[in-house]
């Protein structure tokens, strides 16, 4: 049954397009996405691995998801989510100063190495901020582990009561870096796997116990052609994903194909729409190059927006500053603006 996995895609991923085929390109070796018509032409094809087929067979129910401000935010249409500046801090006391410093946040979200370009471990840092009290949720991606590694980090989250883990592909680390990528798991089967080891289930055949569990998030990309896009959120849906987080929209005209996605799919689901703040105009060329429409709209005229769409659940602020002095002070800025607009 492994045999099934389609060797014509670079990273081997068992169904795709995935998030790294900027202009339906691969950003491996700039081809088509050898997956892409396959998607074109069938009702969201969901390829499960041989291995969380055998563990499905042991499931006897699902886990009650744990209770938190973040999903209560969701379900009334305001949580506001922030990414963790794993790019500004240097030390322990950085930590702690940003821990310290902003807090008026449903979720701190602490990314995977974004860019493929080595930052902090997420598990631990989720685990360290839990620790200090903090609600948080680690990207956990399968560019950098296996099925093997995957299922511990969940493990992890688990055991040491994690609000939410948010589960993508993850970047490619390009050919800057002497690393050996991994791609073990796509997108849905990593979210599948989430909601077994979530359930009680190992890869191994093994169970253990499980009171809560973290709530399952995935992703939505509103820079795909919308139909094609509605497939994969589908497929993302099927797997068992609770919540979807948008990529960076920049855009008014993001918002309107965000929408056209979620119409073509059809699912009721809760949507993050991820904003960058200061959304500077040296920033945009950046964005336009990871295939991000950029518009001339600033951060608040989008929130504004974003207001008005019925279809938002929230906001997931991403602050982009490389010194931890400018990231707390865009940090409070961003927050306070986006509780103003949301009041």
């Amino acid at each position: 049954m492994v045999g099934l996995r389609l060797s014509s895609c670079p990273k081997g991923m068992l169904n795709g397009p995935c998030g790294g085929a900027l202009g339906e390109r691969c950003e491996v070796d700039g081809r088509m996405c050898p997956l892409l018509r396959r998607l074109e032409v069938e009702e969201a094809p969901f390829e499960e691995h041989p291995v969380l087929r055998e563990m499905e067979k042991l499931v006897e129910g699902d886990t009650r998801p744990r209770d938190s401000a973040f999903w209560r935010g969701l379900e009334l249409g305001r949580a506001l989510t922030l990414e963790f500046p794993i790019s500004a801090v240097r030390t322990w006391e950085d930590v702690h100063l940003v821990v310290g410093s902003v807090r008026d946040v449903d979720l701190l979200t602490v990314p995977d190495n974004p860019l493929g370009y080595p930052h902090f471990e997420p598990t631990a840092m989720a685990l360290y901020l839990k620790s200090l009290g903090r609600p948080v949720c680690p990207h956990l991606t399968g560019k950098d582990r296996n099925l093997t590694a995957v299922a511990s980090e969940l493990r992890t989250a688990l055991l040491f009561g994690f609000e939410a883990v948010l589960m993508t592909t993850g970047d490619w680390p390009g050919l800057s870096l002497p690393s050996r990528p991994v791609f073990d798991l796509d997108s849905a089967n990593l979210i599948r796997l989430a909601r077994l080891v979530f359930a009680g289930i190992l890869p191994t055949g093994e169970r253990f116990e499980a009171d809560e569990r973290p709530r399952v998030l995935g992703t939505i990309n509103p820079h795909y052609r919308p139909a094609l896009e509605a497939k994969r959120v589908l497929r993302k849906l099927v797997a068992g994903a609770e919540a979807l987080v948008t990529q960076v929209v920049a855009s008014k005209e993001s918002l309107s194909r965000l929408k056209e996605v979620l119409r073509s799919a059809g699912g009721d689901v809760p949507v993050l729409v991820s904003l960058l703040h200061p959304l500077t105009e040296e920033l945009r060329p950046a964005l336009e190059r990871m295939g991000i429409p950029a518009g001339d709209e600033g951060f608040e005229e989008l929130l504004e927006e974003v207001k008005t769409l019925d279809f938002v659940s929230g906001i997931n602020l991403i602050v982009f500053s490389r010194s931890l002095e400018g990231w707390l002070s865009l940090a409070t800025d961003a927050v306070k603006t986006t509780k103003e607009v949301f009041e």
